[in-house]
């Protein structure tokens, strides 16, 4: 049983020291930017005095609109998630069975995790999948899909739900909001500076200017914006992408031992995903803006071979993987129901 906790409490810890440097990383990555455009736009100045100030000035500004845009994306987090997946809140009055184990394990697993009780929406979509929302444990929400309740059984559900609570507690869905803003705020940087770039170089070079130094030094911004978006947009966004999907990826797996920490029994996740590896209905509900906050990758659509490509941008490991790492949590335990030899 030691060894069991251990390698639970092992697995967590790395998850979240992952989790850190991936968070480290993308703010490393979006200051070289803000650094890069500061010392480029900078060196434009043609007074000494300008270039000694005005740089830091505008690195400031730039730090200023970030934090208010994350700020913004975490005003509007999951204000839309619900209604646009058409999730219809479960309640405690609910006579239709299934619904009601589904709110009395939500019940149960808020209990264990020592956190308000979130509300329970069922998402009417045959692919069976959960998600969980809310930036605080006070204003959480739990939502499963027809499809997870008609093909789980208790255990199962527990699982899953679990896993949905472990989210909450772990403050994930703060995370994963704030991935989502730093690649959305490096996208709009990266060609917002290409088409401002343009519009400057083009409507510099298209007339004629009295004054042809500061028609220079106007193309020579012009330039550097167009250098810098194109940069930002080749590589930069690239690597966001990369962070984001890496950040996901380990936040999915810390909330899947976390999970089965907060059950004290990790083979209802792993049935769970042992069943969800099976071929399943399509998505017809759920929306694809929510695929990052679902128990796993959606499917949209028939199933096609995927590359390694599109495995690096998947939001969630590989279901074996998953079932892997929740074996190693139980070590030599064998499955309940099986015959030892």
């Amino acid at each position: 049983m030691r060894n069991h906790l251990d390698t639970l409490e092992a697995q967590v810890q790395s998850n979240k020291k992952r989790s850190l440097w991936a968070i480290i990383a993308f703010f490393a990555l979006i200051n070289v930017i803000f650094v890069a455009l500061v010392l480029i736009f900078g060196g434009t100045q043609s007074s000494a005095t300008e270039t000694n100030q005005q740089p830091w000035f505008w690195l400031i500004i730039l730090e200023i609109i970030l934090i208010v845009y994350i700020g913004f994306q975490y005003w509007q987090n999951g204000r839309n998630i619900l209604s646009m997946n058409k999730g219809q809140e479960i309640t405690e009055s609910t006579t239709d069975p299934d619904q009601k184990r589904v709110y009395n394990i939500v019940t149960e697993m808020s209990l264990a995790a020592g956190l308000p009780m979130p509300k329970v929406y069922l998402v009417p979509d045959p692919s069976p999948n959960a998600f969980a929302t809310g930036m605080r444990p006070d204003k959480a929400s739990i939502a499963v899909t027809q499809g997870l309740i008609d093909l789980m059984d208790r255990e199962e559900l527990e699982g899953v739900i679990g896993h949905e609570m472990s989210h909450i507690k772990n403050y994930d869905i703060r995370v994963t909001t704030l991935s989502i803003a730093l690649v959305g705020f490096i996208t709009i940087l990266g060609y917002g500076l290409l088409r401002f770039g343009r519009v400057i170089v083009y409507s510099s070079g298209g007339r004629r200017s009295r004054d042809d130094k500061d028609n220079n030094s106007t193309q020579l911004i012009g330039l550097a914006m167009l250098l810098v978006g194109s940069l930002i947009i080749l590589i930069g966004i690239p690597l966001s992408y990369l962070l984001q999907k890496f950040l996901s990826r380990k936040r999915e797996a810390l909330a899947d031992v976390s999970g089965a920490e907060l059950t004290g029994n990790p083979w209802g996740l792993i049935k769970a995903f042992r069943k969800l590896q099976e071929p399943q209905p399509a998505a017809k509900v759920l929306s694809p803006n929510t695929a990052q906050l679902c128990l796993v990758e959606p499917l949209f659509g028939k199933a096609k071979k995927r590359s390694w490509w599109s495995r690096m941008m998947d939001d969630h490991p590989p279901l074996d993987e998953r079932i892997k790492n929740l074996q190693l949590v139980l070590g030599e335990q064998p499955e309940p129901g099986s015959d030892p030899e």
